[in-house]
C-alpha cells in the first residue's frame, strides 16, 4: 500500500520547500512566474524573514503558516496556500499584509523606510464567483478617477480551482507551468515518469519537485504533517466558520470533486502517452474503466 503523498497545496510543504533560508533562489522562481516579471525586472529574495522550523508546527498544530521574504530592492512579499475557506478570508489577508507592512518602522522612525509590499494567496477554492480570471490583482484606487493612490500595497489572488487540466505540452507560459504542478505535484510524483520536458525545462521546476519528495519521504516531517493534518481535519468538522453547515459541506464536496475530476484527467493523458495502465491503476487508485474512458465525467 502507498503512503498519502503531500502535495505542493500542503502548507507544510509548500513552507518546506519555498520556506527555508537556503530555497531563497527557488522561492525567487516561483514569485517570477506567478507575479510575470521580466528578467530585467526580476524579484531575487534575500532573506526569508520566517524561515521553516519545524518547532513552529510542533508547539502549534494550527499555526498560520506563509512565507515572508524580502527582495534586493527591499520589496516585502508573504504568500501562503491556503485548502479550506472561510467567511472572512479577505479580511484575514488585509490584516497580514498591513502587519508585515507596519512591521518595518518602529514609531517615531520615517515613513519614508517603508518598502512596496506584496500579500499572495494561492487558494484551492473559488474565492470570486463573479470573477473569470485564475490571478486577480487588487490594489489602491480613486474610486471616481480610478488613479492610483499608492503602489506600496498589492493583494493577488490566485484560483487552484479554475486552473483546469491541460496537456503538458499545451502549457504555454511560466504561470502555468507552475500553476500545474503545484496542483497536480502529488499525482504526478505517484508517477515512475519523468516530468514532460516542458516542463522540466521550466527554471526551478525540478528543483522544487526534488524538495517535494524530500519532506515526503522524511518520517519525521512526514509525522508532523500527519499530525497537523488530524487537527485540521478536527477542527473543520467541528466549526461551521460562519458558514451554514449545508452550504459548507457543498462546497466542500464541490471541491473535492473538481480536484479527483482534473487528476482523473491527467491520469488519462498519461495513459493516451503510453504510460502502463496497471502503474496508473497501483499509483493513483483510479479503476480501467475510469482511466480508459475518455468521455468527460
Amino acid at each position: 500500500m502507498h503512503q498519502k503523498i503531500y502535495g505542493f497545496l500542503y502548507d507544510f510543504v509548500f513552507k518546506y520547500v519555498f520556506g527555508r533560508v537556503q530555497n531563497a533562489q527557488l522561492l525567487s522562481y516561483l514569485l517570477n512566474a506567478l507575479l510575470d516579471r521580466p528578467k530585467d525586472n526580476k524579484i531575487i529574495v534575500i532573506e526569508i524573514l520566517n524561515p521553516f522550523n519545524l518547532k513552529e508546527f510542533s508547539g502549534d498544530k494550527l499555526s498560520i503558516v506563509d512565507v515572508r521574504a524580502k527582495d534586493e530592492t527591499g520589496a516585502l512579499f508573504t504568500i501562503e496556500v491556503q485548502l479550506l475557506t472561510h467567511s472572512k478570508f479577505i479580511e484575514r489577508s488585509l490584516y497580514y499584509i498591513s502587519k508585515l507592512y507596519s512591521s518595518q518602522i518602529k514609531d517615531g522612525e520615517q515613513y519614508s523606510k517603508l518598502q512596496k509590499t506584496i500579500g499572495i494567496s494561492i487558494v484551492n477554492f473559488e474565492l470570486f464567483k463573479e470573477e473569470a480570471e485564475i490571478h486577480n490583482i487588487y490594489k489602491m484606487f480613486n474610486e471616481k478617477s480610478k488613479a492610483l493612490l499608492t503602489n506600496d500595497f498589492e493583494l493577488h489572488f490566485v484560483e487552484m480551482t479554475k486552473f483546469k487540466i491541460e496537456k503538458p505540452h499545451s502549457l504555454r507560459t511560466r504561470f502555468e507551468k507552475w500553476l500545474h504542478v503545484l496542483k497536480f505535484g502529488d499525482i504526478l510524483y505517484n508517477v515512475d515518469k519523468e516530468l514532460p520536458e516542458e516542463l522540466r525545462s521550466e527554471e526551478g521546476l525540478i528543483m522544487a519537485f526534488d524538495e517535494m519528495k524530500k519532506v515526503n519521504a522524511d518520517s519525521e516531517l512526514r509525522y508532523m504533517m500527519e499530525a497537523r493534518a488530524q487537527a485540521i481535519s478536527t477542527i473543520a468538522t467541528i466549526e461551521e466558520d460562519y458558514f451554514n453547515k449545508g452550504k459548507v459541506e457543498g462546497e466542500i464536496k464541490g471541491e473535492i470533486k473538481g480536484v479527483v475530476k482534473g487528476k482523473l484527467e491527467l491520469a488519462r493523458e498519461l495513459y493516451r502517452d503510453g504510460y502502463p495502465l496497471e502503474k496508473l491503476i497501483e499509483k493513483t487508485g483510479f479503476t480501467t474503466e475510469q482511466i480508459t474512458d475518455n468521455q468527460p465525467q
